[in-house]
């Protein structure tokens, strides 16, 4: 629980800080990821909030350098629109587990013109992360 947000806040540690917002639907769930982050003395670069992602990503300040979507497949496309406003231009996206053809979020994200470049990455048979650069996004 967190392991992707563990990597994460020690890659932020790593290169000098920053700040990182996780959603987590489970509330066990967040506060088992709440404290692995404290036993790795990493809590103070993670913000973990609680609920459906749609509603706790509304408010989310500043630019958005990395976007790390883990979790409902059906939901990747409405959090994606949800944060466009705040991507700047060169943010990455993983979608995990996104090796489904011919579904939303892929066809959005495969379609320059919505201003983002995006390869597959097979990861074994059926499986896969699709990697999404934002090349060309107005910015919000």
């Amino acid at each position: 629980m967190g392991l992707s947000t563990l990597y994460l806040a020690a890659a932020l540690r790593d290169t000098g800080g920053g700040h990182l917002i996780g959603t987590e639907l489970e509330p066990a769930k967040a506060a088992r990821a709440v404290t692995h982050l404290e036993a790795a003395g990493l809590a103070d670069l993670v913000e973990i909030r609680v609920g459906d992602a749609r509603e706790t990503l509304v408010n989310v300040p500043g630019e958005i350098d990395l976007v790390l979507l883990d979790g409902a497949f059906s939901l990747y496309l409405p959090v994606l629109n949800l944060l466009e406003p705040r991507l700047r231009n060169g943010a990455l996206i993983l979608a995990e587990n996104a090796f489904d053809c011919g579904n939303a979020y892929l066809d959005y994200v495969r379609n320059p013109a919505n201003g983002y470049l995006s390869q597959s990455i097979p990861i074994s048979e059926g499986r896969g992360n699709e990697f999404t650069l934002v090349t060309d996004r107005p910015q919000g």
